[in-house]
């Protein structure tokens, strides 16, 4: 989806004109204009602007991903949330899906016992090798 449509979106979710938003962001209006019938492109400034104006990521803006706000929100998650969240946001849907399963896994397991941890790994591995 490009800027400009994404933009426009934006503009009808929260029934703004683009006269307002040109006041609000100090931008001429006949830019916004532009922006909009895709003849002109925001310089960094503005997308930023944009960007918290509208509470997304600039990611979202120029149409590289459809989720709004990818950036995990200080003090949502531990540091270990963190970079699962991040490792999955990186891997291929089949990997993510293979990623949930070990989850569901270790989280059917009580994992405190040494043996227990070596079921878990056991069918872990067994559950993806007879999936390939």
């Amino acid at each position: 989806m490009k800027f400009s449509t994404r933009l426009e979106n934006l503009l009808e979710e929260r029934n703004l004109t683009q006269k307002f938003l040109s006041s609000e962001l100090n931008i001429a209006p006949s830019t916004l204009n532009g922006y909009l019938r895709r003849n002109r492109e925001p310089d960094f400034e503005t997308l930023i602007k944009l960007a918290e104006f509208f509470s997304v990521s600039i990611d979202y803006l120029l149409g590289v991903t459809d989720i709004r706000s990818p950036y995990i929100l200080k003090g949502c998650y531990d540091d270990n949330e963190g970079d699962l969240l991040e490792i999955y946001r990186s891997l291929g849907p089949q990997e993510q899906n293979y990623l949930l399963q070990q989850a569901h896994i270790y989280y059917q397991q009580d994992l405190d016992t040494p043996s227990s941890r070596h079921k878990a790994i056991r069918s872990a591995s067994t559950h993806f090798s007879s999936q390939s």
